[in-house]
C-alpha cells in the first residue's frame, strides 16, 4: 500500500477522533453551563461510552498496521508540514493511549461528571473533605494510566509530556526554578519601592451587562470573529474548541474591570483555536497546541497587549465614556492600578508578576502527590504553606485555597505547568514580534490590531497543532524554553512603574 493510501486511511481515523473530541467538548460546556444535578448520572454513562468508542477505534488491526507503517517511515522526507503533523500527532496519540486498558479510560471519563459535581459542592461549602476521596481516586487512576503508557518514567513526567507534547520535563523544572527565583527577587524590589498605587476604584461594581457588552466590543476589535464563536456563562471561565471554525468563550457575570481581561484572555485562546488555514482545517488538525502554547496565546493578548500602556491610551477614553466613575481618574493612574503588584490567594485575579508562582505551586504539589511524599489528607495545609512561603499570604479557607480551581475535577491533572510555560513562551514570542514589527506598540496605540493578527496567523496560527511547541519556538526564536526573556520583560515594565532602580 502506498504512502498516500495509508495517509488517507490515517486521516479518516483522525477525523473520527476529532468528532469524538467535539462531542466531549460539547458535553464539557454543557456540564459547566446547563447540566442539571440529576442529569449527571446519565452523563457519566455517555462520557464512558464516548471514551470507549475512542479506545476501540485506536485498538483495531488497521490502526496497528498504520502505526507500523508510519513508525518506520522517514518523516523528514515529508515536505508538507500538515501531513507530517497529522502523522506525528497520530503516533503520539497512539503511544499515549494504546497501552491503556479501555476500562481505565472509560472510568476516568465517567468520573469527571461525579468529581465536577463534588468539587462544586465542596467549594460552595468550603469543605475539602467532600472532594478529597474523589480527587484521590482520580489521581490513583491517572498514576495507573501513566504507568501503562511508560512505566520507566515518573508518572508525573509522563502526564506532563502528554499535556505539553515534546516538552522536556527536566527543562521545565530548570526554567521554573529560574522563574521562581527571578520573580521573588523582583517582588522584593517592588515591596521595597516607595511607589504607592491606589486600585480601589477597580473594585467598584459596574453594571454587569454594560461591562460584558464593553468586553465583547474590545475583543471584536482585537479580532474575535463572532461568526466562529459564541458566549456562555459558567462559574470558571474557559474556551471550548468545537470545530475548525467554532471556538466558544465562557465567562462569569461580574461588573468589575477584571472581566475585560477575562474576555481578552479567552479571545486569545479562541482566535488561536480557529485560526488554522484551509489545509489545516481540511485535515482536521485545527485547535492549536493544547497546554503551554495555548496559554501563551491567551496571556499574550491579556497581558503583553491588554495590560500595556499603549493599549489603554487607545482604549481608556472609550471606557471613560461608558462608565462615569472613571472620568476623574487619569490614564496613568488607571494603568498603574491594572498592573499593581499585590500577592493574592486567587490565581485567576493575580497580577502579572506573581501569577506564575500560582501554577508553579500547583506543579510542585502535583509532583509531590505523584511521588507519594505528600498525602491527600495534608494537601490543604501543604497548599497554604507554599502560599505563605512564596507569596507571603495564607488562604483563609478551603474555597480560597485547595478548592479554588476546577482543573483537578475536570481531569486537567498535570496541566498547571502550562500557565507558567505560557508566560515563558510569551517573553520569547514578544521578542520575535518586536523584531518583525518594530512599531508593535505604536500600532496598538493607534488601534491597528489587524497587522498584529496577521503576524500571529502567519507565524503561529497557520501551524495549529501540526508542529510541537518546541518546534514552533525553534522556528520563531531559534531556541527552546528560556525564562530569561520573560523575566527581562517583567523587570523592565515594573521598574518603569515602581521606580526601584
Amino acid at each position: 500500500m502506498t504512502y498516500y493510501e495509508n495517509l488517507k486511511k490515517l486521516k479518516k481515523i483522525n477525523d473520527q477522533l476529532k468528532y469524538y473530541k467535539t462531542i466531549e467538548a460539547l458535553m464539557d460546556l454543557d456540564q459547566w453551563s446547563s447540566l442539571p444535578k440529576q442529569g449527571s448520572a446519565y452523563r457519566q454513562q455517555v462520557a464512558a461510552f464516548v471514551a470507549g468508542q475512542k479506545s476501540d477505534l485506536m485498538a483495531t488491526d488497521e490502526v496497528k498496521s498504520l502505526v507500523d507503517y508510519f513508525s518506520a517511515y522517514d518523516l523528514e522526507k515529508i515536505n508538507d508540514y500538515v501531513e507530517k503533523g497529522l502523522i506525528r500527532n497520530f503516533l503520539f496519540r497512539y503511544n499515549g493511549t494504546s497501552r491503556v486498558p479501555k476500562e481505565k479510560l472509560q472510568k476516568v471519563s465517567a468520573l469527571k461528571a461525579v468529581t465536577t459535581g463534588k468539587w462544586i459542592e465542596a467549594k460552595e461549602k468550603s469543605d475539602y473533605s467532600i472532594f478529597k476521596p474523589y480527587l484521590e481516586e482520580v489521581f490513583i487512576l491517572k498514576k495507573e494510566i501513566a504507568g501503562y503508557i511508560d512505566s520507566s518514567k515518573n508518572p508525573f513526567e509522563v502526564l506532563v509530556n502528554i499535556t505539553d507534547e515534546g516538552i522536556c520535563y527536566d527543562e521545565v523544572v530548570r526554567e521554573f526554578d529560574k522563574l521562581k527565583t527571578g520573580i521573588k527577587e523582583l517582588l522584593n524590589k517592588i515591596n521595597n519601592s516607595d511607589v504607592i498605587i491606589d486600585d480601589n476604584f477597580l473594585m467598584l461594581e459596574q453594571s454587569p451587562q454594560l461591562m460584558e457588552d464593553f468586553a465583547r466590543e474590545l475583543i471584536f476589535e482585537l479580532g474575535y470573529n463572532i461568526e466562529k464563536g459564541a458566549f456562555a456563562k459558567v462559574p470558571h471561565a474557559f474556551t471550548s474548541f468545537m470545530g475548525p471554525k467554532d471556538a466558544r468563550i465562557s465567562t462569569y457575570s461580574k461588573g468589575l474591570v477584571g472581566l475585560l481581561f477575562t474576555y481578552i484572555h479567552e479571545s486569545g485562546h479562541a482566535m488561536y483555536a480557529y485560526g488554522g488555514n484551509d489545509k489545516v482545517n481540511e485535515m482536521n488538525m485545527f485547535g492549536g497546541n493544547e497546554g503551554g502554547f495555548h496559554e501563551a496565546q491567551s496571556r499574550f493578548y491579556e497581558n503583553i497587549i491588554g495590560r500595556s500602556y499603549e493599549y489603554w491610551k487607545h482604549t481608556y477614553p472609550k471606557l471613560q465614556q461608558k462608565f462615569e466613575c472613571f472620568k476623574g481618574i487619569s490614564l496613568d493612574d488607571f494603568y498603574k492600578a491594572i498592573n499593581k503588584v499585590q500577592p493574592n490567594v486567587k490565581r485567576t485575579i493575580s497580577d502579572e508578576v506573581t501569577y506564575s508562582l500560582h501554577p508553579i505551586i500547583r506543579f510542585e504539589l502535583e509532583k509531590e502527590l505523584f511521588e507519594g511524599s505528600l498525602n491527600f489528607d495534608d494537601l490543604p495545609k501543604a497548599w497554604n504553606d507554599k502560599y505563605e512561603e512564596y507569596l507571603g499570604i495564607r488562604p483563609n479557607s478551603d474555597a480560597e485555597g485547595v478548592l479554588q480551581d476546577m482543573h483537578w475535577a475536570g481531569d486537567y491533572i498535570a496541566y498547571f505547568q502550562s500557565y507558567a510555560l505560557g508566560n515563558i513562551y510569551d517573553g520569547q514570542i514578544r521578542n520575535s514580534v518586536l523584531k518583525d514589527i518594530p512599531d508593535f506598540y505604536s500600532k496598538i496605540e493607534k488601534g491597528d490590531f489587524k497587522s498584529i493578527s496577521s503576524w500571529f496567523e502567519k507565524n503561529i496560527y497557520c501551524y495549529s497543532n501540526c508542529l510541537t511547541s518546541g518546534e514552533l519556538m525553534k522556528n520563531l526564536t531559534g531556541e527552546t524554553l528560556n525564562a530569561d526573556h520573560f523575566l527581562k520583560y517583567l523587570n523592565d515594565k515594573y521598574n518603569d512603574i515602581y521606580k526601584f532602580s
